[in-house]
């Protein structure tokens, strides 16, 4: 590639990091609001800059090359730097000197780093306690007044609380690459079994039973109440779970497996990501905090 990077290729290299993230071209052109021909050529001409694949489709489902991750790990940080940038420009930074803040498991994996960092560089004097539990506990605290704000999946009643959404995920049908169960492929559904965040009071989140129905399974026999516990067990090749794509495709050890390529199943199942405050909370710390999340969510 030339080392002259000029404004269509800083483009270009961005439409990558888009198909990647949305984990479809069609999904990406949506985001981008163009076509999926423009996508593709985009795609197609960054590939010829490179001279050689970037992107491989299996499944439905794009997979990144070795030489599209060495790509996007150089380009990123200037992304979000940009991000940081915009940020600075519109989201006011609340006067706060104590901050209760909870989240789940698997978005402090992924984003809680990152959250302490730029909490203490916009308020290097913030006093912070964070709780990592699941959704109803700190639903649970969050009424009780114990935490200010928590991150949470979606859930029911939450039009009776201060709730933002931050970021939507895809559900869907994941296995071990490197196992025998990925070579069983949709079969391994009835050889290995199915597993699925275990239902509340009210039985699976609607989210979920919608993604079952339309895929004509039934309800998983095989629970857990962490994600992060559904994913260590896939990635053992002991059965396929049902996870949203963030926590799925955090690495190269899963693929998504499914009945058809059919945009009909391409599009079920969407897993939104809240933001839940006090009703007491001011509103602009609930807004700062979550277009922090949201920041630090749609990132990758």
């Amino acid at each position: 590639m030339s080392r002259d990077l000029n404004v269509d290729k800083i483009k270009k290299l961005w439409i990558l990091d888009l198909i990647i993230q949305c984990g479809s071209l069609k999904k990406a052109a949506l985001e981008a609001k163009v076509s999926p021909s423009a996508i593709s050529q985009a795609l197609s001409s960054l590939e010829q800059s490179v001279g050689r694949p970037l992107l491989i489709r299996e499944k439905g489902v794009v997979i990144p090359t070795p030489e599209a991750h060495a790509i996007l790990n150089v380009i990123r940080p200037a992304f979000e730097a940009f991000d940081r940038l915009r940020e600075l420009n519109h989201a006011p930074i609340p006067k706060l000197t104590w901050l209760n803040f909870g989240t789940y498991e698997s978005i402090a994996v992924d984003i809680l780093h990152g959250l302490i960092y730029s909490l203490k560089q916009k308020m290097p004097h913030l006093r912070l306690s964070l709780r990592v539990a699941r959704t109803g506990s700190l639903l649970t605290m969050v009424r009780r007044g114990e935490l200010s704000s928590a991150l949470i999946t979606e859930v029911e009643g939450l039009e009776r609380m201060s709730a933002k959404e931050v970021a939507i995920d895809r559900l869907g049908l994941f296995v071990s690459k490197r196992m025998p169960i990925a070579k069983a492929g949709w079969r391994a559904l009835e050889e290995y079994g199915l597993g699925s965040l275990a239902p509340g009071r009210d039985g699976l989140p609607r989210y979920f039973s919608k993604f079952m129905k339309q895929l004509d399974l039934v309800r998983p026999f095989i629970l857990s109440d962490s994600f992060e516990t559904l994913r260590a067990a896939t990635v053992a090749g002991a059965l396929v779970a049902v996870l949203p794509n963030r926590v799925a495709m955090r690495d190269d050890e899963l693929i998504e497996i499914s009945p058809s390529k059919s945009k009909r199943f391409l599009e079920t199942g969407k897993h939104k990501i809240y933001l839940v405050s006090q009703t007491r909370t001011d509103p602009e710390e609930t807004d700062f905090l979550a277009a922090e999340a949201s920041r630090l969510l749609n990132r990758r």
